[in-house]
């Protein structure tokens, strides 16, 4: 056995790169990422929010977010309208392509979900996601 498996964040954060690079390459076919589909999901719930609120809910940070946000703008997926009561708050505003293309993409990320439950099974799942919330809670 390797030394670094033995290293719990070692082996969560192999496991979450490697589910990346796969999620990235489903998405690629749409031209985009895993980071920009959860700011457009994020938006399907909260459009017009300001970036601050987005970044929390996505757990990245404002700056990360802002160039995620930057590459969506000039896909023409989002847009920024400035905070009409308070203008140095920009929201952020899905347009329909980016609506369009959210709704697209929500079937592949549910996809990956249920193969992910077919292969380590719902029960497992909910306890994986039970001591996810704990580590999380913890840090």
């Amino acid at each position: 056995m390797d030394i670094l498996d033995g290293f719990y964040c070692f082996r969560i954060g192999a496991v979450t790169r490697r589910l990346w690079r796969y999620v990235n390459s489903e998405y690629a076919k749409y031209g985009i990422t895993v980071g920009q589909t959860f700011i457009l999901f994020d938006l399907l719930n909260h459009d017009g929010s300001p970036v601050k609120d987005v970044a929390e809910r996505v757990q990245v940070d404002s700056p990360a977010v802002t160039g995620f946000v930057d590459r969506l703008v000039r896909e023409g997926l989002v847009e920024r309208v400035m905070d009409q009561d308070d203008r140095r708050v920009m929201k952020l505003h899905l347009t329909p392509k980016g609506r369009d293309l959210a709704i697209t993409l929500l079937p592949v990320a549910q996809t990956l979900n249920k193969k992910i439950e077919e292969l380590v099974g719902k029960k497992e799942i909910t306890k994986l996601l039970e001591i996810l919330d704990i580590i999380e809670e913890a840090v």
